[in-house]
């Protein structure tokens, strides 16, 4: 019992030396960072809270395990945040989500978790802080004809009287006519979250005269504006413009807002007898535009049409024109931010030197700092990095046209340091941001041996690496970890086998080379959690040689077409093969030092075995002199032309051999005698 307690101790013990940590890298509070720091007031949704470990030095640290972080906003009518988010184990941050509303102002972000120091950072919204409201008639004259006429338009505006949204919840306006003998308005008006103004109806009588219509909200000055009714008039001649409300937001929307009314000569309201085509025109379509024509219908004072407003503020002058009538015009004016710079901000400005990517946002903004939309269309940014060995950031960044800001990427390096990101583009003023960052990972050890470490021109030396982590005691292997092998003296390596015990293992196959060289190979090792190690290892290449081989005939003569092959060569040394020039030589050159044994062929001489030693730098010269076979002049006489010429010949002497054979029995026939047949029997005896 007590050697298994003993054992169990031992264990523990062990155990308890493998985790030990530094006490300051440990993670012990929340801090929260905003980025952008501003956004407009637009009821959108913003990836830019982000809450960050860090340990009791202010540096990131990671998450030992899962923690809950809760957020909240000290506004939420200013805007809302992610009520949770969680921090991974292994990771040092995490994002979440904004929500801003309609209506501008700060407010601040805490973030609190079980055991950590609370964090806290003021997000602001931009835009025009509604504090009054401005009633405009349009038109402001309309006939006592006891119709009604969309002609009341409600706008809330700042204190500035730039037109402003109305807040989440919309805005109740209460509205009165002062005389109902001569017109009356509906009771109330809402304008809907997010807009800017609203338009109700006033009933006109059958009596002339003049109104006051009063609008008022709670918690807004209240406004007032004159209508007035009276009898149309004698043949229209003259074109009236109304721009109404006559400021209006720049943000590329569309407003119906444009009142083209007919007058006769003394500026009485009059009708159309027939249809009447208007033309229409903007003086600075870099501001707004408007439709190019507009119809007055038959028995019509007025017609309404539209104008088309940019994200550029200014203003510009609306004309309309008709043949036979005097023209008209009226000025529209559209605010908004107008950028002038770029700023940039680093989510987090405080990063691990872990060679991961974190955000940089890029915004446009004006002159105050205010979030501002470019006017033309897409903005590119040209991005670098002050020292790239810290980080590196994308080389360009684009917010697209209608936005404010765009998100890319910083990828940090495993130093430790600062390096300024800086941001230029076209036509503004550039913007720069600070990033530090900080080992906070354990220091992975890499060591690596050659297996040999002296090699020939090309031959192969097996690379093995060594990954631990000397920040435990003892040091245990660090597997899994991403290996990248490099030489300085070129050569190839294979790909990394991972031993699965903290060692890694590659092919190194050495350059060729003629003279002896040293190749420095460098191990880089990187493991999400540590910070990466560096070792390296020598290997020294001999350089190859050449041999140069002559053959030659025991006569002397040189030989050429004289198949000459390696049978043995040095070890990893391919077999090597060549045939003589018209000179009798054969090179070979940039091969492995060591001995070589070589066959020499050629037909109509005696095979050749011969051997060679390389040395590396040098050149082994060797002379190879073949004898002719026995009847080798018979095979050299029996080429293919030569035979067929032999054939003929023997075909010929058959041929002739054959008609002399002939020509002498036919001699012979003629010689015998042509008597009876006794006679000619003993003819044939004496022949």
């Amino acid at each position: 019992m007590l050697a298994v307690f003993f054992i169990f101790l031992c264990l523990t013990f062990s155990e308890v030396s493998f985790v030990s940590v530094s006490e300051s890298s440990l993670p012990s509070r929340l801090q929260v960072y905003v980025g952008p720091r501003m956004v407009l007031a637009d009821n959108r949704v913003h990836d830019c809270i982000l809450v960050q470990l860090q340990d009791s030095r202010g540096r990131p640290a990671r998450a030992t395990e899962d923690i809950i972080v809760t957020l909240s906003s000290s506004r939420t009518d200013i805007g809302s945040v992610d009520p949770k988010v969680t921090i991974a184990s292994g990771k040092t941050y995490a994002i979440a989500r904004f929500y801003s509303t309609y209506t501008a102002g700060s407010t601040t972000i805490t973030a609190i978790a079980s055991g950590y120091t609370s964090g806290q950072a003021v997000m602001s919204t931009a835009g025009p802080i509604p504090s009054r409201i401005a009633v405009f008639a349009f038109p402001p004259v309309v006939p006592a004809d006891r119709k009604a006429y969309d002609s009341i338009i409600v706008q809330l505006q700042d204190a500035a009287g730039k037109p402003a949204r109305a807040p989440i919840g919309d805005i109740n306006v209460t509205l009165a006519s002062s005389e109902i003998i001569v017109g009356a308005v509906n009771s109330t008006v809402t304008i809907q979250s997010g807009k800017t103004y609203a338009v109700t109806k006033f009933y006109s009588t059958n009596n002339s005269g003049s109104t006051t219509i009063t609008a008022i909200a709670p918690g807004y000055s209240s406004g007032q504006a004159k209508v007035t009714t009276s009898q149309t008039g004698g043949p229209p001649s003259k074109l009236k413009v109304y721009a109404a409300p006559p400021k209006l937001s720049a943000e590329g929307i569309s407003y119906e807002s444009i009142c083209v009314q007919l007058e006769d000569s003394d500026e009485k309201i009059a009708r159309s007898s027939n249809r009447t085509e208007v033309n229409l025109a903007s003086s600075d379509i870099s501001v707004g535009t408007v439709d190019s024509t507009v119809t007055i219908q038959p028995n019509k004072t007025y017609a309404i049409t539209k104008f088309y407003s940019t994200y550029r503020s200014g203003s510009t002058m609306i004309t309309a024109i008709a043949p036979n009538y005097t023209s008209g015009q009226a000025a529209v004016a559209t605010f908004g931010p107008i950028p002038s710079g770029i700023a940039i901000y680093a989510l987090p400005p405080l990063i691990p030197a872990d060679n991961e990517a974190y955000s940089i946002i890029v915004q446009l903004q004006d002159s105050g700092g205010t979030p501002a939309r470019d006017p033309i269309g897409d903005v590119t940014s040209i991005l670098s990095s002050s020292d790239t060995e810290i980080g590196e950031v994308n080389s360009t960044a684009i917010i697209p046209f209608g936005d404010t800001y765009c998100t890319t990427k910083l990828y940090s390096k495993y130093s430790a340091g600062s390096t300024t990101i800086t941001a230029v583009a076209s036509g503004y003023a550039s913007g720069h941001t600070v990033i530090k960052s900080y080992i906070i990972d354990p220091l992975l050890t890499v060591s690596a041996k050659a297996y040999p470490d002296s090699i020939p021109s090309g031959g192969e030396a097996t690379i093995r690496v060594h990954v631990t982590d000397n920040t435990l005691n003892p040091a245990p292997p660090v597997p899994g970890a991403t290996i990248e092998l490099t030489s300085d003296g070129g050569g190839s390596l294979s790909s990394i086998t991972d031993e699965r015990n903290g060692y890694y293992s590659a092919i190194f196959t050495a350059p060729v080379v003629d003279t002896e060289s040293i190749c420095t190979l460098m191990a880089v090792a990187s493991k999400f959690g540590y910070a990466h190690g560096e070792g390296q290892v020598k290997v020294t290449v001999f350089g190859g040689g050449s041999i140069h081989i002559q053959v030659k005939s025991s006569d002397g003569s040189l030989v050429s077409g004289a198949a000459v092959s390696s049978t043995s060569q040095p070890s990893r040394q391919p077999p090597l093969s060549g045939t003589t020039n018209s000179e009798g030589y054969v090179e070979f050159k940039n091969i492995r030092a060591g001995s070589y044994a070589f066959t020499v062929d050629k037909s109509g001489f005696e095979t050749s075995n011969i051997q060679i030693n390389v040395i590396s730098g040098q050149t082994a010269k060797e002379n190879v002199s073949l004898s002719s076979t026995p009847l080798s002049w018979l095979s050299g006489f029996l080429t293919t032309n030569n035979i067929w010429l032999l054939l003929f010949v023997a075909l010929l002497a058959i041929a002739l051999t054959t008609t002399l054979l002939l020509l002498r029995r036919r001699a012979s026939k003629r010689k015998f005698p042509t008597g009876t047949g006794e006679n000619r029997e003993d003819s044939y005896t004496r022949w």
